[in-house]
Protein backbone atom coordinates (compact mmCIF):
# COMPACT_ATOMS: atom_id res chain seq x y z
CA UNK A 1 0.00 0.00 0.00
CA UNK A 2 1.19 3.35 -0.81
CA UNK A 3 2.25 5.79 1.74
CA UNK A 4 -0.21 8.15 0.25
CA UNK A 5 -2.90 5.85 -0.12
CA UNK A 6 -2.18 4.88 4.14
CA UNK A 7 -2.17 8.53 4.59
CA UNK A 8 -5.63 8.96 2.97
CA UNK A 9 -7.38 6.22 4.44
CA UNK A 10 -5.64 6.68 8.48
CA UNK A 11 -7.32 10.32 7.95
CA UNK A 12 -10.87 9.23 6.52
CA UNK A 13 -10.89 6.96 9.73
CA UNK A 14 -10.23 10.28 11.65
CA UNK A 15 -12.69 12.13 10.37
CA UNK A 16 -15.28 9.08 10.45
CA UNK A 17 -14.55 9.12 14.07
CA UNK A 18 -15.02 12.79 14.69
CA UNK A 19 -18.31 12.21 12.65
CA UNK A 20 -19.70 9.09 15.29
CA UNK A 21 -18.79 11.45 18.06
CA UNK A 22 -21.07 14.08 16.81
CA UNK A 23 -23.37 11.40 16.65
CA UNK A 24 -23.44 10.67 20.23
CA UNK A 25 -25.16 14.26 20.34
CA UNK A 26 -28.03 13.50 18.74
CA UNK A 27 -28.84 9.94 20.89
CA UNK A 28 -30.58 12.25 23.98
CA UNK A 29 -33.23 13.11 20.96
CA UNK A 30 -34.12 9.67 19.81
CA UNK A 31 -37.08 7.99 21.03
CA UNK A 32 -35.75 5.22 23.20
CA UNK A 33 -35.68 4.59 26.43
CA UNK A 34 -32.81 5.44 28.98
CA UNK A 35 -31.15 2.39 29.09
CA UNK A 36 -31.19 2.02 24.93
CA UNK A 37 -29.68 5.35 24.98
CA UNK A 38 -26.88 4.56 27.30
CA UNK A 39 -26.28 1.43 25.03
CA UNK A 40 -26.08 3.36 21.76
CA UNK A 41 -23.82 6.37 23.45
CA UNK A 42 -22.05 3.82 24.90
CA UNK A 43 -21.22 1.80 21.95
CA UNK A 44 -20.54 4.96 19.62
CA UNK A 45 -18.26 6.14 22.20
CA UNK A 46 -16.30 2.80 21.75
CA UNK A 47 -16.57 2.61 18.13
CA UNK A 48 -15.33 6.20 17.68
CA UNK A 49 -12.35 5.85 19.98
CA UNK A 50 -11.22 2.27 18.20
CA UNK A 51 -11.68 3.74 14.87
CA UNK A 52 -9.49 7.35 16.06
CA UNK A 53 -6.95 4.87 17.22
CA UNK A 54 -6.83 2.84 13.98
CA UNK A 55 -6.72 5.79 11.77
CA UNK A 56 -3.71 7.12 13.86
CA UNK A 57 -1.75 4.00 13.27
CA UNK A 58 -2.49 3.48 9.64
CA UNK A 59 -1.67 7.24 8.98
CA UNK A 60 1.95 7.09 10.52
CA UNK A 61 3.80 8.74 13.62
CA UNK A 62 4.51 11.53 11.00
CA UNK A 63 1.33 12.78 10.14
CA UNK A 64 -0.50 12.57 13.56
CA UNK A 65 2.87 14.50 14.51
CA UNK A 66 1.94 17.27 11.99
CA UNK A 67 -1.84 17.33 12.82
CA UNK A 68 -1.36 17.50 16.78
CA UNK A 69 1.09 20.23 16.12
CA UNK A 70 -1.85 21.73 13.61
CA UNK A 71 -4.72 21.55 16.76
CA UNK A 72 -2.38 23.07 19.52
CA UNK A 73 -2.82 26.32 20.49
CA UNK A 74 0.12 27.29 21.17
CA UNK A 75 1.31 27.20 17.23
CA UNK A 76 -1.72 29.25 16.25
CA UNK A 77 -0.16 32.07 18.04
CA UNK A 78 3.30 31.51 16.85
CA UNK A 79 1.81 31.65 13.59
CA UNK A 80 0.24 35.26 13.76
CA UNK A 81 2.98 36.60 15.67
CA UNK A 82 5.64 35.65 12.92
CA UNK A 83 2.81 37.24 10.16
CA UNK A 84 3.20 40.33 12.28
CA UNK A 85 6.50 40.93 12.06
Amino acid sequence: MGERVRHQLGLTLIIISCLLWGCVLLVPMLALSLAHKGLISTGLILISEAIFWVGILISGKELAHRHRQNLNPYHWWQKVSKKRR
